[in-house]
């Protein structure tokens, strides 16, 4: 079960998807295994990028992960249900990072951050991201500041 919403508990500049913790997400101590968490974030990444960013840059460029840190700040049983937001964190001329926190109900159980390139696909040259999508991140920016 995914749902999507470009709002959520914490503001406006989160975009949040949640999902329902499956069995086979879990390792041999009975909770949600390292990869679960990596898996379930870069999927909440994925859904940010293809709502808020491809419909500005399109297919052709490629957004290249770069850098990924995870910080795991609890333990996750099963039955569970998450909610994983993404903000865009900050652009840079070719390069921007997205935050992300992970709950279960109000408890904080991961944040991560990831950069991206956008990287021209024919030569593999990193690209300026466009103005809509420095706009984005002045919107976010400004919503996250504003409770």
């Amino acid at each position: 079960m995914m749902e999507q919403s470009s709002t959520g508990p914490t503001g406006p500049a989160a975009h949040v998807v949640e999902d329902t913790l499956r069995v086979s997400d879990l390792d041999f101590q009975r909770h949600m295994g390292n990869t679960a968490f990596t898996a379930l974030l870069a999927n909440a990444r994925y859904a940010f990028l293809t709502e808020q960013v491809r419909p500005a840059v399109g297919f052709e460029p490629i957004i290249a992960l770069v850098r990924l840190e995870v910080d795991f700040k609890g333990q996750v049983h099963y039955p569970a249900t998450l909610t994983t937001e993404t903000r865009l964190d900050r652009v840079g001329r070719s390069s921007l990072a997205l935050a992300q926190r992970m709950l279960v109900g109000t408890r904080l159980v991961a944040t991560s951050r990831a950069v991206f390139v956008l990287t021209d696909r024919s030569s593999g040259e990193a690209t300026p991201w466009p103005e809509e999508i420095r706009a984005l991140a002045t919107t976010s920016e400004r919503e996250a500041s504003h409770p």
